[in-house]
């Protein structure tokens, strides 16, 4: 069996490449490996042999049903089962090899997790300086939430229910009966509550009307590509900076993970120094 790379002594065969390139193809949604993919596939086997070596040193066990859960994740993306053993055939790939592939992943993602992710200890000093330093970054963005009704340009009976809308709105009906009644978003069910948005979260057509209304202002019909809208504002919070006691729970958690991840980058870096690597790129 032809190999692709060695990690010092351990070879790694193509199977190996050719389920971790498999494995990577689902992830992006693609069919066919770019070169930068192919390069993705076997330096994360590299790393994954290092970091397998290091794994090995501490007790980690792997629950068989989070491998079963992620196999099962893999083979949902496809029309039937009959078509993911046929892409496993085509690929050659065994169903054993996919599970060990998924198996050794999570091994060196729960180490990870283990002696990076959560051994990462900031100081309160260096969170509150970052704070300060981040603020504009840290700014809340503007927010409002509004309650929605959706008459789809679809329905043959569209423009009857436009008028029958129109009529309760301008007696001051209940909009939130009404939405209940009339509207074709899924957020009838909630009495056309969509919650709090940002800019960016809906069609310009929308937003333009949305962040010029006031609170308890109903405007509509408002056409775009999907029907006519009316909505009403419910609340409206301004752009704003958090204060410190609200954002440094969630502070802490990032600068906790960018440090994990950066001692992970330090650490497979001197892993690599000081292992001998040999990659066979014309066996991609």
């Amino acid at each position: 069996m032809k190999h692709v790379a060695i990690v010092n002594n351990f070879k790694i065969y193509h199977n190996d490449y050719k389920a971790e390139l498999y494995q990577l193809l689902k992830e992006h949604n693609v069919e066919k490996p770019t070169k930068q993919l192919k390069e993705t596939a076997i330096n994360n086997l590299v790393d994954a042999c290092l970091l397998m070596d290091e794994s090995n040193k501490c007790d980690i066990c792997i629950d068989e049903s989070s491998v079963h859960f992620q196999f099962q994740e893999i083979q949902s993306k496809y029309g039937s089962h009959e078509d993911f053993i046929k892409d496993l055939a085509e690929s050659n790939i065994s169903v054993d090899k996919l599970l060990e592939n998924i198996g050794n992943r999570l091994r060196i993602k729960e180490y990870i997790k283990r002696e990076f992710l959560d051994s990462a200890d900031i100081e309160p000093e260096r969170i509150h300086e970052f704070y300060k330093s981040h603020k504009e970054q840290l700014q809340y963005p503007e927010r409002v939430r509004i309650h929605h009704i959706l008459i789809s340009n679809r329905d043959p009976n569209a423009f009857n229910k436009l008028e029958e809308v129109s009529k309760k709105l301008y007696e001051n009906e209940d909009f939130c009966n009404i939405a209940n009644d009339y509207s074709e978003c899924p957020s009838a069910k909630k009495s056309g509550d969509l919650g709090f948005i940002k800019r960016g979260d809906l069609v310009e057509e929308l937003e333009d009307v949305i962040f010029t209304m006031n609170k308890d202002q109903v405007a509509g019909p408002i056409p775009t590509d999907f029907g006519y809208h009316f909505v009403k504002l419910v609340e409206k919070e301004e752009k704003r900076v958090p204060s410190y006691d609200e954002i440094k729970d969630s502070l802490k958690k990032q600068l906790e993970k960018i440090t994990g991840e950066l001692e992970l980058l330090h650490c497979i870096r001197k892993l690599r120094s000081k292992a001998k690597i040999e990659i066979l790129f014309d066996q991609l």
